[in-house]
């Protein structure tokens, strides 16, 4: 199993609709709210990395109103044994 943590910034306003429809996406485990220089943060589980990233850029990536958004991968899959 891989994860991912997506880093996103969001329009004015649009905080709730968004984690309304991100929350609905199949693979991902959590998302929140978060202060600072990021609007939400959410994770992503899949079997593969190839996996996360569909699921990154053909669902999270076409939720409306986001700016700006990074897919950031869990490193070394080893050291989460």
């Amino acid at each position: 199993m891989e994860t991912g943590y997506i880093l996103i910034n969001l329009k004015p306003g649009q905080k709730k609709p968004f984690l309304q429809n991100i929350k609905k996406i199949n693979g991902v485990t959590e998302a929140r709210l978060v202060l600072g220089n990021w609007d939400a943060i959410a994770k992503i589980q899949a079997e593969n990395i190839q996996e996360l990233e569909k699921i990154y850029l053909n669902e999270i990536d076409k939720i409306p109103n986001i700016t700006q958004a990074r897919l950031h991968i869990v490193a070394c899959p080893r050291t989460r044994k």
